[in-house]
């Protein structure tokens, strides 16, 4: 399979580029607040999905935080079962988490599920029509298309600028971002 093949290569370079830029900048999660668009900020009392950043992603936090001192409600993504759409539990800064798939941190399963109305998406590369290469899983591509089917919801993918390629191929089942915004540009899906 073509397409496959080539974002496995795709995958290699940006994941090596997203290692080196993390390495340069540990502190970029901090620029993505002067690069945030004000149409996906969230509204009082909106549940938005974070998540943990591993591997060398871009650290939502300070976003999180600034979402959760605007009185937004935050929730982080849980793998409940292979090949299935994420689930979202409430989180706030401080609360304990567990270990969950791949090695992620989430919160403990008394935390309820909520239903984000802005979900911060990591990716591996992204291209200017807001296209995304994730792991490889399809976990956010069927979480997406399930949360679109149920509503409106906001994608916003964050990603260091290194990530950005000129074109990403993609496959039916791949569904792109609103935004991606970097430490020094956003990108709205035309």
């Amino acid at each position: 399979m073509l397409t496959g093949w080539r974002k496995n290569r795709l995958r290699k370079t940006a994941l090596e580029r997203r290692a080196k830029a993390s390495r340069a900048m540990p502190d970029a999660g901090h620029a993505l607040m002067t690069n945030y668009p004000d149409a996906a900020w969230p509204a009082v009392h909106a549940v938005v999905a974070g998540y943990r950043a591993v591997r060398g992603e871009i650290d939502p936090a300070p976003l999180m935080e600034t979402f959760l001192l605007e009185q937004a409600l935050l929730a982080l993504p849980v793998v409940a079962e292979k090949n299935a759409p994420l689930q979202f539990r409430a989180y706030a800064p401080g609360d304990a988490l567990e270990t969950g798939a791949f090695g992620i941190e989430v919160p403990e399963p008394r935390k309820p599920l909520v239903t984000p109305s802005l979900v911060l998406v990591p990716l591996v590369a992204f291209d200017s029509q807001c296209h995304r290469l994730g792991y490889g899983g399809g976990y956010y591509d069927r979480t997406l298309a399930a949360l679109k089917a149920q509503g409106q919801v906001i994608a916003v993918g964050l990603a260091f600028e290194a990530q950005k390629v000129s074109r990403l191929p993609s496959g039916a089942h791949d569904v792109a971002l609103d935004y991606v915004v970097t430490e020094a540009a956003c990108y709205r899906a035309q």
